[in-house]
């Protein structure tokens, strides 16, 4: 009893001295405190011990980390834990998150730790289980791909003796039938394997079918067949050849006449691929206007001549330092913009700074006419605009602001300058 006194004489002392009130909160806790000081043993302590050992080892470690010594305190951790039936419910489904899309080899141990799981729920966060589930993961992406591998090298099967063949018979042989013959046979014994042979044993029995048909036929078609190939060699050359017109002309499109880099059609059509991998795999880009400074007054006093060497010059700089997965552009007359990937901020950045350095060390050269170009630009990160139409919006603006405030500046959407 003495002891007892004591020790709660000690706790109120001690919060007094740290100016906390002896709620029951913090009462207790300096309590429990006060009797570690003092050794003294009550069964509070022996059945939080107990409650301790009961626990998870991750819950172990969170209290130890955050000195939880109090029922008070243990309360809300306990009351963080998921309820058995939320996990039972989720548990209900495993099999259906599990089971492979192709090779359902495995569906046999899926069900069998469903089963456990379900009747021993806690047994879902243990190492052991969480070590399983990723086994199966693995094993079925890798049965997955063993057996797309194997149906694809089945079809390639197919289709190489069937192309073979039907180029032989109809070009080269002069016994049809007999190569006819010869092809159903080969259909007949091709070896395929297990994960093929439902898929592809229809496939294989029209086949024979096919071929049993145009063996009876192929004699009236022979010539009909001879022509149409001809024509087809015909067509396609012609298709060819319009496809690489129009590629070229496709091509020609979209590069800008005078500084030969992609123009402002070529910029859209860039942006929507970058947004797309953006969205899809969260790749991070920037996008970077360009604007020199004073363009007008180099026209004017130097002539137009001298202003497309300028405009030629700064495109052949920003192609030069832009790397080919990245895209740089001619907006508009004496306007410039890049999208360029990165995977830290730092790195736009520096490119920014070697343009800013190549373009300021140097000067631009027409005939015998040597300029210092200076110019504006503007960056902006897409990541942090709602849409990439946002980011050009912002970048335009920073632009302008960079042309107001005295030029040759480069303004950053984080507030900095160059």
């Amino acid at each position: 009893m003495k002891d007892i006194k004591k020790i709660i004489k000690a706790a109120i002392k001690n919060l007094t001295k740290n100016d906390k009130l002896p709620t029951p909160e913090y009462y207790e806790k300096e309590f429990f405190n006060q009797a570690k000081l003092f050794n003294y043993q009550f069964n509070e302590q022996n059945e939080f011990e107990n409650i301790f050992k009961s626990l998870s080892e991750e819950e172990q470690i969170f209290i130890r980390e955050n000195n939880i010594t109090t029922f008070y305190e243990l309360t809300f951790l306990l009351l963080k834990r998921v309820k058995n039936r939320d996990i039972i419910n989720f548990l209900e489904h495993l099999d259906y998150f599990l089971i492979p899309s192709i090779d359902h080899n495995i569906e046999d141990r899926i069900k069998i730790l469903k089963e456990e799981l379900l009747n021993e729920p806690e047994k879902l966060v243990k190492n052991s289980t969480i070590n399983r589930l990723r086994k199966f993961t693995t094993e079925r992406i890798q049965r997955d791909k063993v057996v797309v591998q194997e149906k694809a090298k089945d079809v390639k099967k197919v289709i190489s003796l069937m192309g073979k063949y039907f180029d032989k018979c109809i070009l080269q042989s002069d016994d049809t039938s007999r190569e006819l013959k010869m092809i159903k046979s080969e259909l007949e014994a091709l070896e395929l394997s297990e994960h093929s042979a439902r898929d592809i044993a229809m496939i294989q029995s029209r086949l024979i079918d096919s071929v049993y048909k145009l063996e009876n036929n192929i004699e009236d078609t022979q010539k009909e067949l001879f022509k149409g190939q001809k024509d087809c060699v015909y067509l396609q050359k012609q298709v060819n050849k319009l496809q690489k017109e129009l590629d070229e002309v496709s091509h020609e499109k979209d590069i800008d006449f005078l500084t030969g880099i992609n123009n402002r059609r070529a910029f859209i059509s860039e942006i929507d691929k970058i947004e797309n991998e953006y969205e899809i795999f969260k790749s991070k880009y920037a996008i970077i206007f360009y604007d020199i400074d004073h363009f007008k007054s180099i026209n004017d006093n130097y002539g137009f001549d001298c202003g497309d060497t300028v405009l030629s010059t700064f495109a052949t700089i920003l192609k030069k330092l832009t790397r080919e997965e990245d895209v740089v552009c001619r907006y508009a007359s004496e306007k410039f913009v890049s999208l360029i990937h990165y995977t830290q901020e730092n790195e736009v950045i520096t490119y920014l700074k070697r343009v800013q350095n190549i373009i300021s060390t140097n000067k631009f050269v027409h005939k015998d006419i040597k300029l210092k170009v200076k110019f504006c630009a503007s960056l902006a990160f897409r990541n942090k605009y709602a849409s990439y139409k946002e980011a050009i919006e912002y970048a335009e603006i920073l632009l302008n602001k960079a042309k107001h405030e005295g030029r040759n500046k480069i303004i950053l959407d984080t507030g900095f300058c160059l």
